[in-house]
């Protein structure tokens, strides 16, 4: 039987991040949202942890990646403020992904920047996954690579790419044309100023707002053989893609959980009719169903986690990456609105977070 408890060192990891979404993250993510950014000086302290450098030491990082650990990292952070924290894991993705299915010599021009803990605050990479029609499941990719001559030409969009206007590296996931399977699935590096790319910057967006993102027209547009990352199909291109669902659907269920527990706060000191609201079996019953599903969420969230870090057989790794995201995106957006309802008319103002969580989560779909 599979046994999910962190390790000591996990729980201590934990501990910092939630320690940094109470004090830090939560108290911030209104004015994130207001200035569409996160404070220059909470990128700083993250950085300064060691958090939000999951790269080996030979590149300055904090150590091997490990799909677990982050994911309870980025559910901390999700609790705190889901928007900051895509904001972190959006950037971390592009470099990451560069790790996974990269050469040595792109490694050694992308990596250490990341891992300095003096400047890498300063530093944002990106991985555009989601196309214009579909959403972030990999059998929905389908812009498209085809070889002509000596460079290589890329046809499609791509949707809500965080830090996509300003990043380095600038990943994108596509297919060979003509693929529809794993085996054709790539990643290659988007050099800025690439004719043929049209990158537009989103915006009065519902959600996510202090994460900024951008979308893509890619249209022709012809790049050298050398920014692949990989071959097609490689398994490092398949488990970055899959890290990034593990860690969407911490992010959502750190967001689920703040509602939750924001809501409990609330219905124990809110009176009516003489005794606190969470006394009354219509909100009793809410709560317990957003703890169930919660809780079920995070095991489908652990046992992708898990697998990703035991290499399992890749269609397995997706099939459970997916299934994960799915779950805990459609938990975390049911949630926020039920925390909503358990405040009332004063969910609907800025006083409180609700209103902003239940958009983030929204957003994240």
């Amino acid at each position: 039987m599979l046994n999910f408890a962190p390790t000591e060192e996990q729980e201590e990891i934990r501990s910092l991040a939630h320690s940094l979404a109470e004090e830090q993250l939560r108290p911030q993510g209104r004015e994130a949202e207001r200035a569409a950014r996160v404070p220059t000086d909470l990128l700083r302290t993250l950085a300064q942890t060691g958090l939000t450098a999951p790269f080996p030491e030979e590149f300055g990082g904090s150590g091997s990646l490990e799909a677990i650990t982050y994911a309870l990292i980025a559910e901390e952070l999700g609790f705190g403020d889901g928007a900051i924290a895509m904001h972190v894991i959006g950037s971390l993705m592009g470099p990451v992904t560069v790790l996974l299915a990269g050469n040595e010599q792109q490694r050694r021009e992308y990596l250490p920047p990341f891992c300095d803990e003096r400047s890498s605050y300063t530093h944002a990479g990106s991985l555009a996954f989601a196309e214009r029609t579909g959403g972030y499941t990999v059998d929905e990719i389908s812009t498209s690579v085809r070889r002509e001559g000596d460079a290589l030409v890329v046809n499609g969009s791509k949707r809500d790419v965080i830090h996509g206007a300003q990043s380095s590296p600038r990943v994108v996931l596509a297919r060979l044309e003509g693929s529809s399977d794993l085996d054709g699935l790539c990643a290659f590096l988007l050099p800025d100023e690439t004719p043929g790319v049209q990158i537009t910057p989103d915006t009065n967006k519902l959600g996510l707002i202090a994460a900024p993102s951008a979308a893509y027209a890619l249209e022709g547009a012809r790049i050298s053989p050398d920014c692949l990352l990989g071959e097609s199909g490689s398994a490092g291109v398949i488990r970055a893609a899959t890290l990034y669902q593990i860690l969407r659907a911490a992010v959502a269920c750190g967001t689920a959980r703040a509602g939750l527990e924001y809501a409990a706060d609330y219905a124990r000191q809110r009176i009516a009719f003489g005794r606190p609201i969470v006394s009354y079996q219509g909100i009793a019953f809410l709560f317990a169903e957003m703890a169930m599903k919660l809780d079920a969420a995070r095991l489908y969230l652990w046992r992708a986690a898990t697998d990703w870090d035991k290499q399992a057989e890749l269609t397995t790794l997706v099939k459970e990456a997916e299934a994960a995201q799915y779950q805990a995106i459609k938990m975390a957006k049911a949630a926020t609105i039920d925390t909503i309802q358990i405040l009332g008319g004063a969910g609907f103002i800025q006083d409180h977070p609700a209103e902003m969580w239940m958009r983030n989560a929204a957003a994240m779909d």
